[in-house]
């Protein structure tokens, strides 16, 4: 790690890659270091893949992209689950039921 800060001090616009290649240090490792926020956020370059489709991202768990396709298959799975009105009564199709 040290050797990583040391490079980034004198070369703060690296990216991941030219990091790993430079230092010999692996690209998993790095990715896990910037994942868990292990640089300063000045060290604007340094990016990890996507949790889903692997893409660069420099912030959170998933590309905007991901993100996007994620809320719509919740939002979707929302509209088609029947929603619970009052306790042990859940509606369906506008129509209160009991269970």
């Amino acid at each position: 790690m040290d050797r990583c800060s040391n490079y980034l001090w004198k070369h703060p616009s690296t990216h991941t890659r030219q990091l790993s290649d430079v230092t010999g240090t692996p690209i998993e490792l790095l990715t896990d270091w910037v994942r868990a926020g292990k640089f300063p956020s000045i060290y604007s370059q340094l990016d990890y893949p996507c949790e889903s489709c692997r893409s660069p991202i420099y912030a959170g768990r998933l590309c905007h992209s991901c993100l996007g396709t994620f809320r719509s298959a919740a939002l979707d799975i929302q509209t088609r689950v029947p929603r619970r009105a009052t306790a042990g009564l859940f509606s369906v199709a506008g129509r209160v039921k009991g269970y």
